[in-house]
Formats: structure tokens, sequence, C-alpha cells
């Protein structure tokens, strides 16, 4: 389900498989909360393969850019799929999030 690869000093790509709901939230969390504890306070959560995301993921993702923004990190998307994308634009969290549409484009985010 979660495939983290760290690319640079305090920088890592969560990439993630398949639907962020109900249980599997948890393991979303668990998986966040392991990379800050590594030090990676720079992340890029990789939604290509994630065809559903329920209000609870938007919460972890929301606490998580706080988190980050807080110690001067940064916390950036990747490429979500139509409907994820969707629900960023209603919820209105594309104006406070970075979106990108390639890996290249997000890491340079962190540039």
């Amino acid at each position: 389900m979660f495939d983290t690869t760290t690319f640079a000093e305090n920088k890592a790509i969560v990439h993630v498989n398949g639907k962020i709901i109900g249980n599997t939230v948890t393991q979303f969390r668990d998986e966040i909360e392991q990379q800050l504890q590594d030090g990676n306070n720079n992340l890029i959560i990789d939604l290509t393969d994630v065809p559903l995301l329920d209000s609870t993921a938007l919460g972890v993702i929301i606490i998580t850019f706080q988190v980050l923004q807080k110690s001067g990190g940064k916390l950036v998307l990747l490429n979500p799929q139509k409907a994820v994308s969707s629900v960023l634009e209603v919820t209105r969290l594309t104006s406070i999030l970075e979106v990108y549409e390639s890996e290249e484009a997000a890491r340079n985010a962190f540039s």
C-alpha cells in the first residue's frame, strides 16, 4: 500500500497505492508519522495510484501540512487522479497545498 523513497537529506516521497479510506487511513497516518520521526520534514505524497480518499485522509494531509509548515518543512502532492483532484478543488485545499503533475516538478518544489 505504501512505499517511501528518500531522495535527498530530509526529503521523501510517500507512494500510495489504492484507496485511502476506512482502516487504510490509519496505516496512511502511521506511514506519515514514521517519516516525520525519521526526520523527513519535506514530503511528497504521490497520489498517482489513489482513486479515492475520504475526509479522514484529507484531515491527515492537512495536519501533516500544518506540522511541516510550523517546523520549517513542506508538503506537496503529486499527480492526484481526477476524483481526488476534484475533492481537493471542492474543499479548496488547492489554494493552500502545492499540487504537481510530475515527480520532477514536485522535487523541484524544495529547491
